[in-house]
């Protein structure tokens, strides 16, 4: 047992007696199982682990001696969004946050003292005293990305994860009743959410789309694997002769909004700026590769992502 571990059991040992807490011996050999795993153990977890090392306690005794360990300071107790609480050591003078994978609930842990510093001085800024706080990022993990299969349905998709439509299981005539509302082979689309049951939400052409989950099974999609892109969105108006962008969204009325869309204006469509008018305006766009004209003020409603995908 390394030195800051049995710290913390002579330290638990003297807290606990002083405040009467009773069987604190097997309270003990808890607390050394459980310092001995590097994981973010869930109460079922930590049961498994005991029987393991030969002890037989009772579930309920090691339920509410985990909730002694965290009330006292000695563990933390976490819930990750979709998972039961689990609890992990909480060292004295140690902070960390966490990335957390939603394909295989990996947990990793990390430290950043220029993030812990920037938080500070944000904070500071507001006129804030802070007191504590926790990160959490989801995503997938490096394992999860690699060993992803290439075509997967909708369905499988996770929660803000953008996915390119392949093709229909459904045949023809789910192809067409698809396109009726919006999506077609080759689209991008984000997924707003997903629970695991019940309907998606998708985000399509700046909208947002419900889908049965039968329906969603029967679409074939490339994941790729990014949270967002992180290119600064702008407007198509800014943008200089010869440039290329990727449409982000169409503010606007919308009846404009729909003149747009029925132009080839929709999210995630390569643009390029072929030319301004001597006045700058209109400017000359392609678009699918069609030439159309758009004063600079309408153009001003469009964002976009400079460069190609």
């Amino acid at each position: 047992m390394n030195k800051i571990h049995q710290q913390e059991i002579e330290q638990l040992q003297t807290l606990f007696k002083g405040e009467g807490i009773d069987n604190t011996e097997d309270r003990i050999k808890i607390l050394a199982v459980f310092l001995g795993t590097e994981e973010h153990v869930t109460d079922t977890d930590l049961i498994k682990l005991l029987k393991e090392k030969g002890h037989d306690f009772e579930p309920g005794f090691i339920k509410d001696t985990l909730q002694l360990f965290t009330r006292y300071g000695f563990a933390q107790e976490t819930t990750f969004k979709g998972e039961q609480p689990r609890y992990e050591h909480r060292h004295l003078g140690r902070h960390h946050d966490h990335l957390i994978c939603t394909r295989c609930q990996k947990i990793i842990e990390f430290e950043n003292d220029q993030l812990e510093a920037l938080q500070l001085q944000i904070a500071s800024r507001q006129g804030f005293h802070m007191l504590q706080h926790k990160m959490e990022i989801y995503g997938l993990c490096s394992d999860c990305i690699n060993t992803r299969e290439t075509l997967v349905s909708l369905a499988s998709a996770r929660e803000g994860e953008w996915v390119k439509i392949k093709e229909f299981a459904g045949g023809s005539d789910m192809q067409n009743r698809l396109a009726t509302i919006g999506l077609r082979s080759g689209d991008e689309v984000e997924v707003m959410t997903n629970s695991g049951h019940g309907p998606l939400v998708l985000v399509v052409n700046c909208s947002r789309l419900a889908l049965g989950r039968g329906i969603a099974q029967k679409i074939m999609v490339i994941p790729n694997g990014r949270q967002r892109d992180e290119r600064p969105q702008v407007r198509l108006s800014q943008l200089k002769k010869g440039q290329k962008a990727t449409i982000v969204r169409v503010t606007g009325s919308g009846a404009f909004r729909r003149r747009l869309m029925e132009m080839g204006f929709l999210n995630g469509t390569e643009i390029a700026v072929e030319k301004y008018a001597p006045l700058r305006d209109p400017m000359e766009l392609i678009v699918k590769g069609y030439h159309v004209s758009l004063r600079v003020c309408e153009a001003a409603q469009v964002f976009v992502r400079a460069g190609s995908k």
